[in-house]
């Protein structure tokens, strides 16, 4: 886990209304936004877990709204609910090889067409581990009974539309007060082909990285339509799964098909990490200097993919973690935090 000693003093919490208007006032309005990516997202947990360190307090309490895509809305559920980010770093990293596998990146063209064959007649994963382990941890709860404002981006592929579970905190929200949490963040990181769809009612819905792996601008969308915040005063910490600058480990070729696109998790990973890319760099135009994105480069030979679980990767994705936050301006990560 990321070690840091220091601590910032607790912060005020809380949003003031203006009694003229029944609306919060103008002041900072904070946004956790946390992107998806699979095991990757081990990155994400271990920062957040330094930063909560330093906060001195459950993290969840320094933001207005926390917003996480696929395993980011398993991050992002955690924060809502202020469970200790600390037990969910320890979540990947006793349960991510029982999640995924213990099998390292396939190589060769062999391995790789055996590792593809996997997910061709159903998913490559069955999900239940994952559903035990976050229901050891979140418990039964419902989306009534986070801690703070949480949105969790999926797919309705019974309907073929774009579904946002919300916690009852805005005019626009009602609706998914009763749905346990667990199973919208189950249904937010169903990854097709990787895990099967998740029925929530009549319904069954798939990984909401399928339209928004950064959920940067739905969260947006959300505080400024749905809670009546003025864009002005939102301030946005985003935090990516370490895909900056993504390439795959073996050079695209002109006509590739779907073998060449599939093995490694080359299509999703390309996905993943020009989602990220794109929502970042409208985010910057947006926001501008109210907007601080966090996340690492893609390392040569990396080693590292979505279901990539194993020792190895688990202390590369930690060790990344701790350089970001070596590389972080402190002085400007507390205006966000």
């Amino acid at each position: 886990m990321v070690n840091e000693e220091q601590q910032d003093p607790p912060r005020p919490t809380g949003r003031p209304v203006d009694a003229s208007t029944g609306k919060p006032r103008a002041m900072p309005f904070r946004i956790l936004a946390l992107s998806g990516g699979g095991f990757l997202g081990l990155y994400t947990a271990a920062l957040l877990a330094a930063l909560e360190k330093r906060s001195g307090e459950p993290i969840g309490r320094r933001f207005d709204l926390i917003a996480g895509t696929s395993v980011g809305a398993i991050l992002a559920s955690a924060v809502a609910l202020e469970v200790p980010l600390r037990e969910i770093v320890e979540l990947f990293q006793q349960h991510g090889a029982k999640v995924f596998s213990p099998r390292a990146m396939p190589s060769g063209a062999l391995g790789r067409l055996l590792d593809l064959t996997r997910s061709v007649l159903g998913p490559k994963y069955s999900g239940q581990v994952l559903r035990e382990a976050l229901t050891a941890r979140l418990g039964k709860r419902t989306l009534a009974e986070v801690r703070h404002p949480v949105l969790l981006p999926a797919v309705n592929v019974s309907r073929s539309q774009t579904k946002v579970f919300k916690s009852p905190h805005g005019a626009a929200s009602k609706g998914d007060e009763a749905t346990l949490i667990v199973d919208a963040a189950m249904a937010s990181c169903a990854a097709p082909a990787y895990f099967p769809a998740v029925r929530i009612g009549d319904q069954l819905y798939a990984d909401g990285g399928l339209f928004a792996v950064a959920p940067d601008q739905v969260a947006l969308h959300e505080a400024e339509h749905f809670m009546a915040i003025d864009e002005a005063s939102v301030r946005m910490l985003s935090i990516g799964t370490a895909t900056a600058g993504y390439q795959p480990s073996q050079a695209p070729v002109e006509g590739a098909g779907a073998v060449g696109w599939l093995s490694d998790g080359r299509l999703i990973m390309t996905m993943v990490s020009v989602q990220q890319q794109h929502v970042q760099a409208m985010m910057e135009d947006r926001l501008g200097d109210r907007y601080l994105r966090l996340d690492a480069r893609w390392p040569a030979q990396a080693g590292l993919g979505i279901d990539v679980a194993t020792p190895e990767a688990s202390k590369r994705l930690v060790a990344m973690a701790e350089q970001t936050l070596r590389d972080t301006d402190l002085a400007l990560l507390r205006g966000f935090v």
